[in-house]
């Protein structure tokens, strides 16, 4: 099964221009049109996570988030929320977000609960560093597959 996730990101450092809604008013707008246009699901980026984004802290993420989820508390089943902190990951889940999207791939083995307990879909991604230029890599590291392993069960 396939499924189409409309792009939006809350932050000026985005690499991807056409993917930035700033304001309140336009995140929502660009929400609901994609949702309109054919996006199953809308994945709210509320930082940059490329390697030379700015740090955005838990609290600005949350800040710039609950707008847009208020705008669509009857469309959550529809919506991503593309961060990797733990903090925002709950603020989504108590939300009711049909899906958290994590570029670090959930390595917090403390919010596997909250996740177990949840009704939401997860977008397991990887990343080799935290923080540098990106590299690749042809294999998936056993420390890797391990943290998969245990959010999926």
């Amino acid at each position: 099964m396939v499924t189409v996730f409309g792009i939006l990101n809350l932050t000026e450092d985005s690499f991807f221009d056409e993917s930035r809604r700033l304001d309140p008013a336009g995140a929502v707008t660009a929400a609901i049109e994609m949702l309109r246009v054919g996006s199953d699901v809308v994945d709210v980026g509320p930082a940059a996570s490329h390697p030379d984004a700015r740090p955005v802290s838990p609290a600005d993420e949350i800040r710039r988030i609950a707008p847009l989820l208020d705008a669509l508390s009857d469309q959550m089943h529809r919506v991503s929320i593309d961060s990797f902190q733990p903090e925002t990951q709950r603020y989504a889940l108590k939300r009711g977000v049909g899906y958290l999207n994590d570029i670090q791939g959930f390595p917090d083995p403390a919010l596997y609960p909250d996740i177990a307990e949840a009704d939401c879909r997860l977008v397991v991604m990887h990343s080799a560093q935290r923080d540098g230029i990106a590299t690749r890599t042809g294999h998936l590291r056993p420390e890797d597959a391990s943290r998969l392993e245990n959010a999926v069960l």
